[in-house]
């Protein structure tokens, strides 16, 4: 009776353990996703994956997107970052550690553009886009302005030029010169 109850236990046991490998064999089959670059929308292109600033020397922790704003989110998606920089019309949108979403004027001449490898991180919101990489920008330029806007320039890499010297800030970009006292790009 006793080898009975054992075996029947060892079965049930069996049972269970083989029920169980399958049910999470199954489930981390369908979780398995590939991220990828998305195209981009709203009149923004993918142009690459690109290295941030912040940690080069003599950059005083200056961004590789200046001249806009940023927002982050646990929801973070290409095509939301792309719309919330597109409401301004920024020549510049990117998506950096998985939920960071930069929008700016200007790309820094000291960003340049890496291995594809390097932008790595899934977005937050959407498994399947890639949103950049620890200190790295998935990238993308705006190529045509959305309906009613009456900017029709186009910057280019390094448009934002800096030289310091002494407490002066020389800002040099699309055409136009700025000099301001004790201000950090």
């Amino acid at each position: 009776m006793l080898v009975a109850t054992i075996v029947s236990a060892l079965s049930l046991f069996a049972v269970a353990s083989a029920q169980s490998t399958s049910t999470s064999a199954s489930a981390s089959a369908t979780r398995s996703v590939v991220a990828s670059a998305a195209p981009g929308t709203n009149g923004y292109d993918y142009i690459g994956c690109y290295n941030e600033t912040t940690g080069i020397a003599g950059t005083s922790g200056a961004r590789a997107i200046t001249g806009g704003k940023m927002d982050t989110g646990d929801n973070t998606t290409v095509a939301d970052c792309l719309q919330y920089c597109g409401q301004n019309s920024y020549q510049y949108a990117g998506l950096e550690y998985s939920k960071e979403c930069w929008c700016g004027s200007y790309l820094s001449a000291l960003s340049d553009k890496l291995p594809e490898s390097n932008c790595s991180l899934a977005c937050v919101g959407n498994d399947s886009e890639l949103c950049g990489g620890f200190l790295t920008i998935s990238l993308y330029n705006l190529t045509s302005k959305k309906a009613g806007s009456d900017d029709s320039s186009s910057s280019t890499k390094g448009a934002a030029t800096s030289v310091s010297a002494s407490s002066w800030t020389y800002v040099i970009g699309a055409g136009v010169m700025a000099l301001t006292l004790g201000a950090a790009l």
